[in-house]
């Protein structure tokens, strides 16, 4: 272990980290990694440090266990400790390690995640030496995402591993699929996306599922503002547009959140543009608290931005 940061290719890594190397990323909405989570309390007896026998099962052959430490929050609290940590050796790092889990897991279970933690570090210093796959080929992607899994095999059981790591595992091969679908010249694009369907129906949970059509589906709505906004779409043609696509609830909550924006940027302008003795009552006067937190930030942004030229642009978004 030479530095804690470079070992942070965990869950919150994972597909992410694959796509992006495969040249890949965000073909039709990868979803965020979730939020870290407190891990849920179990009396299980704490687990035997070191590697996992060579008669492991493939990770395939896993089945979920009901054991709800063995979750990718964990994952997600050992990357948190060991960005906190930034120690410079494994034995620096699990010096402080007890400490640092103590402020994360309840205190019956930080004996156990420690032997978890420790496999975990060396694991990862197994993966460093993995060559990247060749960006946009899926049989190299394929090639790393089975080498990964098999250094995972050396240092966990495979109930572990499916609680572990088991959702990076399905959107790596996810990923994957898609990746060889998009090159296949043979396939319609109405075939492309059947076939990628019951790939998600087959490696995804139903939550998962979800969670990518939700975030897919904001991708869209930006899509949609963006292209409205270019050609300086009316606030009545972009309220029958969202209607049409997305329903009447959603187009109204939109046209609001239009109004929000363009209110916050109209506010932005009569600051920006004030001589500067004036702005120090400007500042109280148009921004509530949470909003002055952030003027400097959103007035950096305008002025990285082009200069807007159709009607419809905000050149930022309200923080409120």
């Amino acid at each position: 272990m030479k530095k804690a940061r470079p070992l942070q290719l965990g869950a919150m890594a994972g597909a992410a980290v694959l796509a992006i190397l495969a040249g890949w990323w965000l073909v039709d909405g990868l979803p965020p990694a979730d939020a870290p989570e407190t891990v849920a309390a179990t009396s299980a007896a704490p687990a035997p440090g070191g590697a996992v026998p060579a008669t492991a099962q493939p990770i395939g052959d896993a089945r979920p266990a009901p054991d709800a430490m063995l979750n990718p929050s964990l994952i997600l609290i050992f990357e948190s400790a060991l960005a906190e940590a930034q120690a410079t050796g494994k034995a620096a790092f699990m010096a402080m390690a007890p400490g640092l889990l103590a402020k994360r897991l309840p205190a019956e279970l930080v004996a156990r995640a420690m032997g978890l933690l420790e496999r975990y570090i060396d694991m990862q210093e197994a993966m460093q030496a993995l060559p990247p796959p060749d960006a946009g080929d899926p049989a190299s992607l394929r090639k790393t995402i089975e080498a990964r899994a098999e250094v995972r095999r050396r240092y966990f059981a495979p109930e572990e591993i499916e609680g572990l790591f088991g959702d990076e595992t399905r959107q790596d091969a996810l990923m994957a699929d898609k990746m060889a679908l998009a090159r296949d010249a043979n396939l319609t694009p109405e075939e492309r996306e059947a076939a990628a369907k019951r790939s998600e129906e087959a490696l995804l949970t139903p939550e998962q599922r979800e969670q990518r059509r939700a975030f897919t589906a904001q991708v869209d709505v930006q899509r949609q503002t963006d292209a409205m906004d270019a050609r300086g779409a009316s606030a009545q043609e972009r309220f029958a547009e969202r209607n049409a696509a997305y329903g009447y609830e959603a187009a109204r909550q939109l046209a609001a959140l239009d109004q929000e924006n363009q209110d916050w940027n109209s506010r932005l302008d009569q600051y920006a543009n004030a001589p500067p003795d004036q702005q120090a009552q400007l500042r109280e006067s148009l921004f509530n608290e949470r909003e002055r937190l952030r003027l400097s930030g959103a007035l950096a942004l305008r002025s990285a931005r082009p200069v807007p030229t159709a009607a419809g642009r905000t050149p930022g978004r309200s923080p409120s």
